[in-house]
């Protein structure tokens, strides 16, 4: 008897185990969802570095065109004249007019641009960055009084 009993159960755990398989298979899956694109953020854009420094022009003819604005686009800062010189080549070569700021500091700031306004100045490099990539490092120079 107790066997039996024994044998009885074990069937029906089977059925069971076998029923639940069966509505298992009988569901049938949710209806499949259309994935939702994630909206890609506009990458923000890259921070612009600012520096505040007294500087005098290299030649006086670019001194009368840009002495009047305080907001300079910086794309090149380097230690000896010969090497802002050779990059003003490159950048005159692309388009630009380029100057040559001697900052307090020693260094010679190759600049492609001026304003009186802050951010004409920031759009500009803004726009030489998208334009030019190889001037992402483009810097806005605030002249000391």
């Amino acid at each position: 008897m107790k066997q039996l009993l024994i044998l009885m159960l074990f069937v029906s755990v089977l059925m069971i185990g076998c029923k639940s398989q069966e509505m298992a298979a009988v569901v049938e899956p949710p209806p499949a969802e259309e994935p939702i694109a994630d909206p890609i953020p506009a990458p923000e854009p890259a921070e612009i570095l600012v520096v505040e420094e007294r500087f005098t022009f290299e030649r006086q003819e670019d001194k009368v065109s840009h002495d009047e604005n305080t907001y300079f686009v910086i794309t090149g800062s380097f230690s000896y004249r010969e090497n802002a010189e050779r990059f003003m080549v490159t950048l005159e070569r692309q388009g630009f007019s380029p100057v040559i700021l001697i900052s307090e500091t020693g260094f010679h700031r190759v600049s492609v641009d001026s304003y009186d306004i802050e951010a004409p100045a920031r759009g500009r490099i803004q726009q030489i960055r998208s334009n030019h990539p190889e001037y992402h490092d483009t810097w806005l120079l605030i002249r000391k009084p």
